[in-house]
């Protein structure tokens, strides 16, 4: 049977960075119950904290902290988990853009037999979008004048699986709900944008040899906008996906995965064509040293769009490496390219986006329970729309504890 492993780890996912990261062994309880408490602290300096060209850009220092707590309970053939994250971030700049964010999550797994296993898990998240991001309503010059977009979001999650590690045939069978819901800036849009997705999913892998195998990824969303607007409407359909693919496995050395197929945006709509485009996933780790891999990953989706049109076409490719010099000390360089094209009702690209992004991050662990850290993180964006290239400096010093 493959190794569970829950997918919301929400309150332990604040406290990785890289390749050399803290190693929390928790508080073991009584009966399998482990306790995980973890804090992250950290201040960045940002010179162009909403995302302004150069003549309206400002700078900013932000304060962030990021307590979490987490309970697993082992029970053999039974795991649970509960977690649970905030954050909370004060800007130098302006004390309108601070905020406390708040993450819920649970999840189960339960091995029924060597060859069945259910998974279960839900998260609840009270978030915000900071004023000029990419997700947030408001955007370029118009992120001035607002206050940042806050949301609460929820996820349920439950998926069967068939097979083991050494079974020919491995399906895993899944359903996903999520509903979005905005609590401001309604008369800025964001009325329009409260929605739910349902998506149901079948992937399938058959083992070809030891190192290979052939993969199937089949899924369908249907899409859903709560307000009865034209616009709201206008976005309500699905959204049905087909890949396939391989993995490959050489000793712990390189394992990959690359899956390629079609995507098709439908909508309810008689007077909206669907479009139907290239879809991939890509994903490449090489070890050549036990101290050192190199990530390589790449993939297509589509997103709802936070701004006017229908949808948004991602792209997205970044190549990592990581590097632990010594047991104390680990760096860490990325850079990325994402490539969004926004789509219209009618069809047509209204806006292109192009942002690269790279970053070094420096970690330093004198034990296992703690990182400190420094990285620098540039990143510029071309754009199609008027007013919205960019380009950005965070710098940003941190720690990180766990026990």
């Amino acid at each position: 049977m493959k190794a569970w492993k829950l997918p919301l780890t929400t309150a332990i996912a604040g406290i990785s960075l890289g390749a050399h990261a803290v190693e929390p062994q928790g508080i073991a309880m009584d009966s399998g119950v482990t306790l995980l408490p973890a804090v992250e602290l950290s201040v960045e300096d940002n010179d162009n904290v909403y995302l302004q060209p150069e003549a309206t850009q400002e700078s900013s220092t932000i304060t962030r902290l990021k307590p979490s707590i987490a309970v697993e309970a082992d029970m053999g053939q039974t795991q649970l988990r509960v977690g649970f994250l905030a954050e909370k971030g004060i800007y130098s700049a302006d004390e309108n853009d601070n905020y406390t964010d708040t993450t819920f999550s649970a999840g189960a797994g339960f091995e029924l037999t060597s060859r069945h296993q259910f998974d279960v898990s839900a998260e609840l998240k009270s978030a915000h979008d900071a004023r000029g991001a990419s997700t947030a309503t408001a955007q370029g010059s118009d992120a001035l004048a607002v206050d940042p977009d806050e949301f609460d979001e929820s996820t349920l999650e439950g998926s069967f699986t068939y097979g083991s590690s050494s079974a020919l045939l491995n399906i895993t069978a899944g359903l996903e709900r999520y509903e979005k819901e905005y609590q401001n800036n309604f008369d800025i849009g964001t009325r329009d944008r409260d929605y739910d997705k349902t998506t149901a999913s079948l992937e399938t892998s058959v083992s070809v040899s030891e190192r290979t195998g052939i993969l199937i990824d089949l899924s369908t969303t249907s899409i859903a906008y709560d307000n009865d607007s034209i616009l709201a409407e206008q976005r309500e359909g699905s959204l049905a996906r087909a890949l396939v693919g391989f993995s490959y496995d050489v000793s712990g050395k390189v394992t990959s995965s690359a899956k390629v197929g079609a995507a098709q945006r439908s909508f309810e709509s008689d007077d909206i064509d669907s479009d139907t485009t290239l879809t991939w996933n890509v994903e490449l780790q090489w070890t050549p040293r036990t101290y050192s891999t190199i990530t390589v990953y790449t993939a297509q989706s589509a997103n709802e769009t936070s701004v006017g049109g229908g949808y948004i076409d991602s792209n997205y490719s970044m190549v990592s490496w990581d590097h632990k010099f010594s047991e104390y000390f680990a760096l860490t360089g990325d850079i990325s390219l994402a490539s969004d094209a926004y789509y219209d009702v009618n069809g047509d690209t209204d806006r292109e986006d192009d942002t690269l992004s790279y970053g070094l991050t420096g970690t330093y662990s004198p034990s296992k329970s703690l990182d400190v850290y420094a990285n620098l993180k540039q990143a510029e964006r071309d754009s199609t729309s008027t007013g919205l290239d960019y380009d950005q400096q965070v710098i940003t010093l941190g720690l990180k504890l766990a026990i």
